[in-house]
C-alpha cells in the first residue's frame, strides 16, 4: 500500500540517482580533495530543483573559489579554541588538539559530513558541513552561493 506513495528516483547523467527522503532529494557527490560525501538537494515531490541541481554540477569548481575563505574561517574558529585549551580555560578534548600554524593546514584536519543545496534566506546556497576536531560539539558549516563565499557556521545540522 505505502508503495502507491513513494516518489520515484531521479536519475542524473552526471550526479547519478537521487531518492526523496525527508522532505530533500538525496545522492552522493564526489569531488578533489573532499571525496564522496552525501548530497542533499532542494526540490520537490516531482524532482530536484534545476537550479540546485546546476550548483551541484557546479561545485567543485565553486569549492575552489572558496577555498582560501573557507581555510581562513576555520583558521579563525581554530584559534581560540587552541588559546582557550592552552590556558586551561577548556577541558581537554579527547584527542589531542591538532598544531594549526597557518590557514592552509585547516582543510586537511577537517571531516566532511555532508553538502547541502538548499534556499537559505530565500535564495539557494551551498552548505558543506564539517567535523573539526577542535571542537567536538559542534558540526560547522560552510555557506556558499556558487563561488561566493558568505561565512563559516560555528553550529549547523544536516538536513
Amino acid at each position: 500500500m505505502f508503495g502507491l506513495f513513494r516518489t520515484e528516483d531521479f536519475h542524473h547523467p552526471s550526479l547519478g540517482t537521487l531518492q526523496r527522503s525527508r522532505g530533500y532529494w538525496r545522492g552522493q557527490i564526489s569531488f578533489p580533495g573532499v571525496g564522496t560525501v552525501p548530497l542533499i538537494i532542494d526540490g520537490t515531490r516531482k524532482g530536484p530543483d534545476s537550479h540546485a541541481l546546476q550548483h551541484a554540477i557546479n561545485l567543485p569548481l565553486d569549492f575552489a573559489h572558496i577555498a582560501p575563505q573557507l581555510k581562513q574561517a576555520l583558521y579563525e574558529h581554530y584559534e581560540p579554541y587552541a588559546e582557550a585549551t592552552t590556558k586551561g580555560h577548556l577541558a581537554a578534548p579527547r584527542e589531542p588538539l591538532p598544531q594549526v600554524s597557518c590557514p592552509e593546514d585547516t582543510l586537511r584536519l577537517v571531516v566532511p559530513e555532508a553538502v547541502a543545496i538548499i534556499e537559505l534566506d530565500g535564495e539557494l546556497a551551498t552548505e558543506m558541513c564539517f567535523y573539526v576536531p577542535w571542537d567536538e560539539e559542534h558540526m560547522l558549516g560552510a555557506r556558499f552561493r556558487g563561488g561566493q563565499w558568505i561565512e563559516l557556521c560555528g553550529s549547523t545540522l544536516v538536513p
